[in-house]
């Protein structure tokens, strides 16, 4: 493991021990932001829909609709890919 990575882990458990001590001093946008960072994963339209709490028709209804972004080609990948801290912002009930 690199010194970059273990500082940044480091600094994660500190914020981590705070949050959970009840003594964060994040605001909230700082704590958004540390969230989207973390939770920038790429989703399959399958994950994407089911993290969305939604059919497959229903994503395809709301891509077409500009609500949900476009997939994105990824290396690697034959299919779209989404990311979860984009999907984040979508409400989980347009169902």
């Amino acid at each position: 493991m690199n010194a970059l990575t273990k500082l940044v882990l480091k600094e994660l458990d500190n914020v981590f021990n705070k949050i959970k001590a009840g003594n964060c001093e994040l605001t909230e946008e700082e704590s958004l932001d540390i969230l989207r960072i973390i939770a920038h994963e790429p989703l399959s339209k399958d994950q994407a829909s089911s993290y969305l709490n939604m059919g497959k028709s229903k994503f395809d209804e709301l891509v077409r609709a500009g609500i949900i972004p476009k997939g994105r080609k990824v290396r690697g990948f034959k299919e779209l890919r989404w990311y979860k801290d984009e999907l984040m912002a979508i409400s989980k009930s347009p169902n």
